[in-house]
């Protein structure tokens, strides 16, 4: 089963949707499965998140927020030992 990795949003964001987009450029190079978040339907995300989305999570561990470009998605992908495909 390929890892999650869970990225906080909201509707409306450039940034979240940037984020979006550089994760589905790399799932062509690495294997894992996006699962979404929109902090204004939880309250507690919207707490924790609200002026830093979007916040990409890797393997539990808070790895990128706010705007970050393909080399740091990378960088923090191969730092949580996300498999690449082959």
């Amino acid at each position: 089963m390929p890892p999650e990795i869970h990225v906080y949003g909201k509707p409306g964001c450039s940034l979240c949707d940037e984020a979006l987009e550089l994760l589905d450029d790399t799932s062509a190079r690495f294997s894992f499965v996006v699962v979404g978040h929109n902090i204004l339907e939880d309250q507690v995300a919207f707490e924790a998140y609200r002026y830093r989305v979007p916040v990409v999570v890797i393997g539990g561990i808070e790895r990128l927020e706010l705007r970050f470009d393909l080399h740091q998605l990378e960088a923090a992908l191969i730092a949580s030992q996300v498999p690449r495909r082959e």
